[in-house]
């Protein structure tokens, strides 16, 4: 095959558009990044980059192929004129593919390769024509089925790493093989050109199914022949219906970057992409949030009965007692967790009134409804959240609305069981409940509620159906139960998926089918203490986090075993879960932390937005656990953690400022340039870096630092702050140096009764013997750290915002 270079894959896209092209061979379609080659004697595709690397070969889409093949039947193929086409992403081209089985029972189905103008991915949909007089159920579309890798390439060091969902591991595998829910990258060294190639595939578009990414060895049709061969599906367990005689598309859809070579990127861009096409913009943590259930349990939290709405009441006015507000909104989360073992399976689950609350021991006079509860939280400055188990109704409930229930059947409802794995659950396709569950999450949200973490979704993964709505899918019903939710309380309003999934609840899948829907997933099963795995979970999640989800790691408290923790693990603890998450939950009580912890609490206020997180720059070079993480603050502003993964030995963690990011975990700094660099949590200068030179530091084990990385300047410049762990980002704005009267401005946001401590460096040089600052309706003075010049800036009365300005004599 004659590979064509970039500059004709465009104009060859615009020719093959303008004419009829259902009789030819080969057919066309690209942009400037690739082309994709279909094959109308066989129905097969293939996928060629600019430079002219053939990355998968002779793909196929078929659908529900089976556990064992049978003989195919004899097709048709044909593609339709390449049409033009407007995306979320922009406008672009399509080509569909049709598979038309001559003599079968197999449906008439098309594929839909869908080329963005100005994006490297291809966007896959796909959709069926169901000609017979019956209905048929789709559950496995794969649309590319059996691609060919490594064609005419030699794979050498290669690296994987699965799309991680909810509390399943993911780690650097180093390997091109891999079988992952959701999506996956593969990126290797082609030795035979010394070129990195890369993949990046995942569900797109989320409705109805699930995705997974499989590459994998199979046999060719020689002896010793295998070949790694990609596959990518989207898949239910129940799948879909399609009615007879009619044509159906799919709102499922799934993206493949097979021309970025770049992992840092190509993984970015697909965050981005997934988080675009869902409209998903997870709402942010920017409080602590306390838990009643753990602080109430002694083996996770203090053994304190909190977890009540009286409880929970004072350990808000503990809050704003300790003055929290200067800094931050503390919710509260009640979980009224009663569960069957008790009262003959009796519980809260499904009524969801003030009545059954009340009954249980979660709400107590004199807060005995969610009204009261919520106006006095609110009063005291602070939010309610509560919690729901999806899936596991009330026997009682269950007697009450048996059609509201899977199968309409509650004839098991006798037999006991574990309380995460009911034997009768709810039918969210039942319309009757649908609008009973919509009329509660209004009324809780009428009430003050504005969290909800679903325990046990699990449940709610209903892989056997039983739906009176027989058009659902499994994952659209499961969809369902945080979809109603959303609808009821609000774009506002947090929503936390539990999603542990896993051999203990009964292999359900981790999935990103709710994006777009929840807010946030947590990555750990129930655990108050902090391990590295916790850390990168999160951080391998990186091009997501903050775009798609939010992730963390279950609540964490301030003591292990009765015994407070050291200075060095609760600040490490806090950095890694306030940075790489931005969701704080606490397991210890306001009134039982010191005064030091909650100093270190409050540093992690404001948390970051949306849009960027910390990138594990050295998670390609052999790690189990990234040690170094960068944030672009912006051009001329780095954040850095390094951490020691190593929880029994000190290590020291180095980073190089610039070179090589992919193969030697370097920063990827302007190498021309020098940097400050301030320590955060020790409050101190650590004079300049050269671009070219490397960050290295001793670090204690299982502990996390945190840098900030200032391009130097030829006049003062502020470095950080004691502040926000961020070191300036949140608090310090619109700084600008005023050469002609030696003058440095800048506007600071000060938190009532606190000294804020601002660290201004200094060419070489620069005469520090008579300097002049201040602002308005503030306290202010200076000294000399460390070359640096320490601005000490005070407002006893109130949070304000003011000017200041440090002049140079």
């Amino acid at each position: 095959m004659n590979i064509l270079k970039s500059n004709l894959f465009l104009m060859l896209a615009v020719m093959f558009s303008a004419v009829n092209i259902s009789n030819a061979q080969k057919v066309e379609t690209g942009n400037k990044f690739y082309k994709i080659v279909v094959n109308t004697t066989d129905g097969t595709f293939t996928g060629v980059t600019r430079d002219g690397t053939v990355m998968f070969k002779d793909a196929r889409f078929a659908i529900d192929p089976g556990i064992s093949e049978w003989k195919l039947p004899l097709y048709e193929y044909k593609c339709d004129e390449i049409k033009d086409v407007n995306t979320t992403f922009g406008s672009g081209k399509r080509l569909r593919i049709w598979y038309l089985p001559k003599k079968s029972y197999d449906p008439d189905r098309f594929l839909d390769l869908i080329v963005v103008t100005d994006e490297p991915f291809l966007i896959m949909e796909w959709g069926i024509r169901n000609p017979f007089k019956y209905e048929l159920r789709v559950r496995n579309a794969e649309v590319l089925q059996d691609g060919l890798l490594f064609n005419g390439q030699k794979p050498v060091h290669p690296k994987c790493l699965r799309g991680g969902a909810g509390a399943e591991p993911n780690f650097v595998e180093d390997t091109v093989g891999i079988s992952a829910l959701n999506s996956a990258m593969i990126t290797y060294i082609d030795e035979l050109t010394g070129k990195r190639k890369t993949i990046v595939a995942g569900g797109l578009k989320y409705k109805e199914y699930a995705r997974k990414v499989d590459s994998e060895l199979k046999k060719g049709s020689k002896a010793n022949e295998n070949k790694w061969k990609l596959t990518l599906s989207i898949w239910d367990p129940q799948g879909k219906r399609i009615p007879p005689e009619s044509e159906w598309k799919s709102d499922d859809s799934f993206y493949i970057d097979f021309s970025t070579t770049n992992p840092f990127k190509s993984l970015e861009m697909y965050g981005d992409a997934l988080a675009k096409a869902n409209n998903a913009n997870p709402n942010r943590y920017n409080f602590p949030t306390l838990c009643g259930w753990m602080v109430s349990t002694k083996y996770l939290g203090e053994g304190k009965e909190i977890n009540n709405s009286p409880g929970l009441v004072e350990q808000m006015r503990l809050a704003k007692e300790r003055d929290l507000n200067r800094y931050t909104s503390l919710a509260v989360r009640l979980e009224p967790d009663y569960y069957c073992y008790k009262d003959e399976g009796n519980t809260q689950q499904g009524w969801w009134d003030d009545k059954h609350w009340a009954k249980y021991g979660s709400l107590k006079p004199p807060f005995e409804t969610f009204a009261k509860f919520c106006k006095s939280v609110n009063e005291l400055g602070g939010q309610v959240f509560t919690y729901f188990q999806s899936s596991l109704p009330s026997n009682d409930f269950a007697v009450a609305h048996p059609d509201w229930m899977l199968n309409d059947d509650i004839s098991l409802l006798h037999i006991d069981h574990p309380h995460h794995r009911p034997l009768v659950r709810y039918d969210y396709t039942n319309p009757e409940f649908q609008n009973y569950m919509l009329k509660m999450w209004k009324r809780l949200g009428n009430d003050g509620v504005v969290g909800i973490k679903f325990d046990y979704p699990e449940t709610a993964w209903a892989r056997y159906g039983g739906f009176d709505d027989k058009t659902y899918t499994t994952t659209s019903a499961y969809r369902e139960v945080f979809k109603l939710c959303r609808e009821g309380l609000g774009k506002d309003a947090y929503i936390h998926e539990r999603i542990l999934g896993g051999r203990t609840h009964e292999s359900v899948p981790r999935l990103d089918c709710a994006v777009g829907i929840v807010d946030l997933q947590r990555v750990w099963t129930d655990a108050s203490h902090f391990e590295p795995e916790m850390a990168s979970r999160i951080g391998l999640r990186w091009y997501k986090q903050g775009k798609a989800f939010r992730y963390y790691p279950d609540g964490k408290s301030f003591y292990y075993k009765g015994k407070a923790l050291s200075q060095k693990d609760r600040r490490t603890m806090l950095t890694l879960i306030g940075l790489l998450s931005g969701r704080i939950e606490l397991g210890t009580s306001i009134g039982s932390m010191t005064d030091n912890m909650f100093y270190d609490l409050t540093r992690m206020f404001p948390t970051l937005p949306n849009g960027k997180s910390f990138r594990p720059v050295d998670f390609l070079t052999g790690k189990k656990h990234p040690e170094i993480y960068l944030y672009k603050v912006n051009r001329e502003k780095y954040v850095t953690i390094l951490y020691n993964t190593d929880t029994k030995n000190p290590s020291t963690v180095s980073a190089n400022l610039s070179g090589d990011m992919i193969n030697n975990g370097a920063m990827g700094l302007d190498a021309s340039k020098e940097y400050y660099v301030f320590d955060f949590w020790n409050q101190k200068p650590l004079g300049k870096i050269a671009g070219n030179g490397t960050l290295s530091q001793k670090i204690r084990p299982n502990e996390a630092l945190v840098y900030s990385l200032n391009v130097v300047k030829n006049h003062p410049l502020i470095i950080g702050t004691n502040r926000n762990i961020m070191c300036g980002m949140f608090e310090i704005s619109d700084e600008k140096w005023n050469e002609a009267d030696k003058t440095v401005t800048f506007n600071v946001e000060l938190t009532r009764d606190e000294e804020m401590h601002v660290y201004i460096a200094v060419p070489e040089g620069t005469n520090t013997s008579k300097i002049k600052v201040t602002g308005e309706r503030i306290k202010a003075n200076y000294t000399i750290q460390d070359k640096c010049v320490l601005v000490k800036l005070l407002n006893k009365k109130k949070n304000t915002k003011t000017k200041v300005k440090v002049k140079f004599l």
